[in-house]
């Protein structure tokens, strides 16, 4: 019995000295330049790593008070510097060695998925056009455990033998603000069913298959439920959806309340990328708004709005006639005459109440209030309360809500401000509530509809005077109605 006793006690101090010598000469992968796998830094990693005794080492590799001129008045979340890959390293990533296992993340980083399914169906997941890299990563901050996380200013190429995407953190502070901006927004006037939640964070994880250290902060999204519009409509595996899935989608289970509170939303904050691939829809047809950083004149300058939700606006008129007539590649006579995108059902005159045309000042409770507020407001409050950094994008914010709690939402959209161009302004087209498939398989609308072929004079691209050798087929001055 004693020698059994003595050979447990011996193995059980053979498995601590093992552990305790693997766990010590595990490094802080603030110490490697390259690890390839990252244990998130826990109570148990910390104290088998013995942090107290190497506290003192870890400051010679990072410096968690460094800022830049200026930015010390500034929350962490706010100052370029958080967006810098080696701005807080005292020594060079470069020089350190590389590591195959570490400790110390916060999260673990996973890639996006290529594939989404949806009705028994794979889709592929648009990659979109951002220059950031997109993660999911574990947070408890999201009700699901899981997040989408943007990090900006990767020193990586995002494909092979692409170039490394540029680094402007000034001008990824000006977006970060303009998204929480945004965030304050839809918890103020009632759109957060709609709009996935979105914080900005520190990310201190590893790159997976890659091994570099992220250490610097980055946008962290609700992950949207169900697949794009675009998927939806158009792609799919094996097949895309018939006909039949499509429009009972559309037509039974669309929410329709939030097409409307979505077209307001886009029009207050002046939207000008809502295409289909930035409308997210579910099998319950609940709707999510994504990408909402080309907003209220913050990058595009040369855009007043522009959303398949709301009259008058390009991406509207798309759906309704084809990129082709839109952009006068063909004529009036060679355009498709009769074709329903299914996406014209997204159209929020189709669901008001009791049969109203339009919504005028006739605003839900939450978002008149709203309204009503930032329009009392001077823009230097407006400016302040949400956070922005140019007076432009409070000015347009201010602006557009009084123009739209005085005057309604449809005068917004015709005549308020900011406008677009008026090569890009066009007429209001008649609305189409049901689309039915004819005998030769092509959505038609299913109830009289007769829209207007005709298109504003000038460039539909640039906005500007028609100067191309071919005759514009522009018949009338957008911004006429």
């Amino acid at each position: 019995m004693r020698t059994r006793t003595a050979f447990l006690c011996s193995l059980l101090k053979c498995i601590l000295l093992s552990s305790k010598y693997l766990t010590h000469a595990l490094p802080h992968v603030n110490e490697c330049n390259y690890c390839h796998q990252c244990h998130s830094e826990t109570a148990n990693t910390i104290a088998a790593s013995g942090s107290r005794r190497r506290t003192a080492q870890l400051s010679n590799f990072i410096d968690t008070k460094a800022v830049s001129d200026g930015e010390d008045v500034l929350p962490i979340h706010l100052r370029a510097s958080s967006y810098r890959a080696d701005f807080n390293d005292k020594v060079p990533k470069f020089s350190l060695p590389n590591c195959t296992e570490c400790y110390g993340c916060n999260t673990q980083l996973s890639d996006m998925k290529d594939t989404s399914t949806f009705f028994d169906r794979t889709f592929t997941n648009e990659k979109g056009a951002t220059s950031g890299w997109l993660f999911l990563a574990a947070t408890n901050k999201s009700q699901g455990g899981v997040a989408v996380v943007k990090v900006y200013c990767m020193p990586l190429p995002k494909r092979p033998n692409a170039r490394i995407p540029m680094c402007a953190p000034d001008t990824i502070v000006k977006n970060m603000r303009l998204l929480l901006g945004i965030q304050k927004i839809a918890e103020e006037c009632g759109f957060t069913d709609i709009i996935p939640r979105i914080w900005v964070d520190i990310v201190d994880a590893i790159v997976p298959n890659v091994g570099y250290h992220v250490r610097w902060h980055g946008l962290w999204m609700e992950v949207a439920e169900g697949v794009s519009l675009e998927n939806f409509l158009h792609k799919g595996s094996p097949t895309r959806f018939p006909a039949s899935v499509i429009l009972d989608l559309l037509h039974n289970k669309l929410n329709k309340t939030q097409v409307v509170r979505g077209a307001i939303f886009d029009l207050l904050t002046s939207q000008c990328d809502r295409h289909a691939q930035n409308i997210f829809v579910n099998e319950a047809g609940q709707l999510k708004l994504i990408d909402n950083e080309a907003a209220l004149q913050n990058s595009w300058k040369n855009c007043g709005f522009d959303s398949i939700l709301v009259p008058t606006t390009q991406k509207h008129n798309i759906v309704r006639f084809s990129n082709q007539f839109i952009l006068k590649l063909v004529t009036a006579a060679d355009a498709p005459h009769g074709n329903a995108d299914p996406q014209i059902l997204l159209d929020y005159r189709c669901y008001l109440p009791d049969g109203k045309e339009e919504i005028g000042t006739d605003f839900p409770p939450q978002i008149q209030q709203c309204l009503t507020r930032i329009s009392s407001m001077s823009v230097q409050e407006v400016k302040e309360h949400y956070g922005f950094v140019e007076d432009l994008v409070a000015k347009n914010l201010k602006t557009r809500a009084s123009d739209m709690v005085s005057h309604g939402f449809e005068y917004a959209y015709k005549y308020g401000e900011p406008k677009n161009a008026d090569p890009k302004r066009y007429r209001v087209a008649p609305k189409c509530c049901q689309v039915n498939l004819d005998g030769q398989g092509r959505y038609r609308c299913g109830h009289a509809w007769e829209p207007k072929f005709e298109l504003p004079i000038g460039d539909p691209v640039t906005g500007r005077e028609w100067i191309k050798l071919r005759p514009d087929t522009g018949t009338y001055q957008g911004g006429t109605f």
